[in-house]
């Protein structure tokens, strides 16, 4: 069945890059095409287009790629507030928001596999690089017609080295005191520029917790000023997610707010939750890991304890949290094995890395085993996400009952 469908998708794909269309001049622009199709808008010139075979072809995709749409199992229409979902990889956070009413007006990512997979799951292709949307050299006028006006700003933007400071960049928002020039060329300045033009009533954003100490803390410094600068108030927590999900994943978690209004985080204390509570009773045998790759792993331990590293394949107290999964899981599975009697641990299956990051059960994994590992190595603790955003909504329905209107 999962085959079937992200064949199909993927089909779906190739088929509008090899038609004639203006805006699909390269695989990107394609693909935008049918982030279009998906949302049910307009694809430009090709509605009218002079060649009939391509208005065809566009109409027999259109059908089809509205077929996927209405049997996603998460697709939702209605909500009591709205967001959009940057760098979404396949949906973690959008499931959170959702959860606690939220509905989705707009949702961005790069990797073509993950937006795959958030189209099973969601019945939307999301749009690829928010540089599209939101880049240095779109004005604000050109940005205010790209993305919609919403209520809450989500999303795990990728942490990369921020570029030097002390040169002023205030060209950059059009602000007399706009911030300094640490946030060019990272992937923050998309977001802050949104939040500048838009002027969403909240922001929440996922990030690793090294974000805090990234360069002595001034990274994170930059950012919290900025939020500062543009009106908001800002407030953070780092968390382990380890009593919400079995998993040992720390995560920084950033809530901004518009019109002073402050923030508290939920308690996440608790009892640590253990791996076996996720584990499936019956997996296949190709999990299981080769005698050499485990002879392997063992010599590895070795030599990295004699250099004082202390990296290697680690062999799963299953009555204890995993360690954290990561995108290269699928590699070797050297973060977590499951120890299993009478020969090699095995590697958790792809329902099983869903699992410890709280995806339900009806979520549609990917058909690739290896893009699977990588997607839930790169995505987010659900349940984590979804106790703040909880929070975040009930500020949010508070403020539309005090004021009467929708922000």
């Amino acid at each position: 069945m999962s085959k079937d469908l992200f064949d199909r998708i993927g089909k779906i794909g190739k088929r509008i890059e090899k038609l004639p269309l203006p805006s699909g001049a390269d695989r990107a622009g394609a693909l935008e095409v049918l982030a279009r199709m998906s949302h049910g808008e307009s694809v430009g010139d090709t509605e009218g287009a002079a060649d009939l075979g391509v208005f065809r072809a566009l109409h027999e995709l259109r059908e089809e790629v509205a077929g996927i749409a209405a049997s996603a199992p998460f697709r939702k229409h209605h909500g009591s507030f709205t967001f959009i979902d940057l760098f979404c990889g396949v949906g973690g956070i959008r499931l959170a928001a959702q959860q606690n009413g939220g509905r989705c007006v707009f949702s961005s990512e790069w990797d073509r596999h993950a937006r795959e997979t958030y189209f099973a799951n969601f019945g939307e292709y999301p749009y690829g690089d928010i540089n599209r949307y939101a880049g240095q050299d779109m004005d604000d006028a050109a940005i205010d017609a790209a993305v919609p006006s919403h209520d809450l700003l989500v999303g795990g933007f990728p942490c990369q080295p921020f570029s030097r400071a002390g040169v002023a960049s205030r060209q950059f928002l059009g602000r007399a005191h706009g911030f300094e020039c640490e946030t060019q060329g990272t992937l923050f300045f998309n977001i802050a520029k949104i939040v500048q033009v838009k002027r969403p009533r909240s922001v929440f954003l996922e990030n690793v917790q090294n974000l805090v100490r990234h360069n002595k803390g001034e990274t994170f410094k930059i950012i919290e000023r900025t939020f500062h600068e543009l009106g908001y108030t800002f407030a953070y927590k780092v968390v382990n997610a380890n009593t919400m999900v079995p998993q040992g994943r720390v995560r920084c978690y950033m809530v901004a707010f518009r019109d002073g209004q402050q923030f508290e985080f939920p308690d996440f204390s608790g009892d640590p939750l253990p791996l076996r509570s996720i584990l499936e009773s019956e997996v296949p045998e190709s999990l299981t890991i080769s005698e050499r790759s485990w002879q392997s792993h063992k010599d590895r331990l070795l030599r990295n304890k004699q250099r004082g590293v202390g990296f290697g394949a680690n062999i799963a107290d299953l009555d204890k949290p995993s360690r954290t999964i990561l995108a290269r899981y699928y590699k070797d599975g050297s973060e977590c094995l499951v120890p299993q009697e009478g020969k090699p641990p095995r590697m958790l299956s792809p329902r099983e890395c869903a699992r410890l990051q709280g995806f339900p059960e009806e979520f549609i994994l990917h058909a690739s085993n290896n893009r699977a590992y990588r997607q839930f190595g790169n995505s987010v603790a659900v349940p984590v996400i979804a106790r703040i955003l909880e929070r975040v909504a009930g500020v949010l329905a508070a403020e539309q009952l005090a004021t009467g209107s929708d922000g």
